[in-house]
């Protein structure tokens, strides 16, 4: 039987080189990055603190930059903004479930 050969795409790129993370970082960013949740779902999905989530994206980010060669340090700062971005309505609503 014929292996398929993978896709070119650039989310099948970015599975490949995810694939090769630590289990804890590959896990996270597939949810991130690949199914597009957020890091408060993430957390709530595992069990962690969202901190956590937003760690593990950073490091695992700078993994996979360093993986294709490319500078890490102004990447770090733009990965927790992004991960950390909360409209009023978000916080509203964390209010609600407590």
């Amino acid at each position: 039987m014929k292996v398929p050969e993978a896709s070119s795409s650039p989310n099948s790129s970015m599975a490949q080189l995810i694939a090769a993370l630590p289990e804890e970082e590959r896990i996270i960013l597939t949810l991130f990055y690949l199914k597009s949740e957020s890091a408060d779902s993430i957390a709530r999905r595992l069990g962690v603190p969202e901190r956590a989530v937003e760690s593990v994206l950073i490091s695992g980010r700078s993994r996979l930059l360093a993986s294709l060669g490319l500078d890490t340090s102004k990447t770090a700062d733009k990965t927790a903004d992004k991960t950390s971005d909360k409209t009023a309505e978000d916080h509203a609503q964390e209010g609600k479930q407590e």
